[in-house]
Formats: structure tokens, sequence, C-alpha cells
């Protein structure tokens, strides 16, 4: 049984090992593009997240120059207050 396999073995390893490069060659290009799209998704992520931080900033900015001092403060307890 061994002899039959080492026999097939000797005869067929060059194109064995052919099949095993492209085999490998096939799934190290799907490996690429697998992450290629893992980053892609994670720079969209990270591009929503600084425009949402923008947003945020600007909303701060914007409310630092129009209230006062304690101006939100007191908003906040007359809209909540059970008086």
């Amino acid at each position: 049984m061994w002899a039959l396999f080492t026999g097939w073995l000797s005869g067929n390893a060059l194109r064995l090992t052919a099949w095993c490069a492209a085999a490998l060659a096939v799934l190290t290009v799907l490996f690429g593009a697998r992450q290629a799209g893992r980053n892609a998704e994670r720079v969209d992520n990270l591009l929503q997240q600084t425009k949402n931080m923008r947003k945020a900033n600007a909303i701060q900015d914007k409310n630092r120059h129009t209230l006062a001092d304690g101006d939100a403060a007191k908003r906040l307890r007359d809209k909540w207050s059970r008086d």
C-alpha cells in the first residue's frame, strides 16, 4: 500500500505542487479582499465619527457664544422641574 502511494506521489509530485500553489494563490487573494473590505468599513466608520464630532463641537461652540453662564442649567431646571 505504501509503495503504491509513494509511486503515485513521485509520478504526480509536480502536478500536486502546482495545484497546491494555485489553491494558495486563490486563498491569498480572497483573504486580501476580505481585509480590504474590513479596512474600508473601518475608514467609513471613522469618517462618520469625525463628522459627528464636528457637529457636536459646532453646537457646543454655538451654545458657548449665545448662552450666558448658568443659562443651560436654568433651561434644564425649568423644563424638567415638577413645580
